[in-house]
């Protein structure tokens, strides 16, 4: 059993939920809900302990496809608990979103909220924001994007295991090739542990290959309007090159755009990660070679629960692993 799935089990048996089905891909909808089951759901929440209390979920942004669905899981996870989640994120672009997270912090801990969740978009630069957070009492679940620093300041982390999923994303790049040719790495935000991560695991596999050149390694923010800049440039100055590795999915959207402009469609192989609903039908189209799902919504579902665990005294692991599975056209539409 995974890390995730005995975290699940145990959190079920702590508060008395149904256990979330592996086909949900959304969060359950507040609309509609009858007076009885509002009743039931604060009935939940008092049974549990959890009903005066609040926590602040702060992500990367609430824009892009893989953190709409952390919000959902965050959401869901809330509204099963009974607790009150606030999911708050940066209105700029991502790699200027440090200022404002620290901002929003510094809102969390003036309202007294009772639990922090946040994913950094720098990992470091977010550092003496969050050290205020655990000097006010205010335990810290970080999600997806690792802390920054020697100190653990957050309680517990929630996410996939990134230098893996860049590691195995990239040998199988790597084995499409053949082993030989020129390859592209897209790196996602500086500073971003997500994107360091994958990068290295990405490196690391590349290493076995002697004969795959790796010609360029240039971030693109996480974004799919820098990376299709980005890519558009780097085939000009390298026309033949045979695959590009992209640290996620938005960015890979971008490359196989520039790719588009370029008219080589389908000659190129482009990765990315996440498994967004573009990526999979640009995998279907033969435009995208290969992704992996992340499963975001339950990075911030079991982020939630995790945050309610600590909150109800219980004790919590360091590290709690959401499983990957590499996307291919092969098991695209399982």
């Amino acid at each position: 059993m995974s890390k995730r799935l005995g975290f699940i089990s145990v959190i079920v048996s702590v508060f008395l939920l149904a256990g979330c089905g592996a086909e949900k891909e959304t969060a359950p909808s507040n609309e509609g809900k009858t007076e009885t089951e509002a009743q039931t759901s604060a009935q939940t929440a008092a049974d549990n302990g959890l009903s005066d209390k609040e926590i602040t979920v702060i992500v990367k942004n609430l824009t892009g496809p893989f953190f709409i669905s952390v919000s959902e899981g965050a959401k869901a996870a809330g509204e099963e608990l009974g607790v009150k989640v606030n999911v708050l994120a940066p209105v700029g672009q991502e790699g200027a979103g440090n200022e404002e997270q620290a901002q929003m912090v510094e809102q969390a801990i003036a309202q007294q909220v009772d639990a922090l969740v946040i994913c950094p978009v720098d990992s470091k630069g977010i550092v003496p924001a969050v050290k205020k957070v655990v000097d006010a009492g205010i335990p810290v679940v970080n999600l997806n994007t690792k802390i920054g620093g020697t100190e653990q300041l957050a309680k517990t982390f929630v996410a996939i295991e990134n230098y893996e999923v860049g590691k195995s994303v990239a040998q199988n790049l790597c084995e499409k090739m053949g082993g030989d040719g020129k390859l592209i790495i897209i790196e996602g935000t500086a500073g971003a542990q997500t994107s360091i991560d994958r990068v290295q695991g990405a490196n690391d596999a590349i290493k076995e290959y002697p004969d795959i050149e790796v010609v360029a390694s240039q971030s693109a923010n996480y974004s799919r309007a820098d990376a299709m800049n980005v890519a558009q440039n780097l085939l000009q100055s390298n026309p033949d090159v045979e695959a590009i590795f992209c640290c996620n999915d938005e960015m890979a959207m971008g490359v196989v755009e520039a790719i588009d402009a370029a008219g080589k469609t389908g000659s190129i192989l482009v990765t990315g990660v996440d498994a967004n609903a573009d990526a999979r039908q640009a995998i279907k189209d033969g435009k995208m070679y290969a992704t992996c799902d992340s499963q975001p919504y339950y990075q911030g579902y079991d982020s939630v629960m995790a945050a309610a665990k600590i909150l109800r005294g219980e004790p919590v692991e360091n590290f709690y692993r959401t499983e990957t599975k590499l996307i291919t056209i092969e098991n695209v539409d399982e």
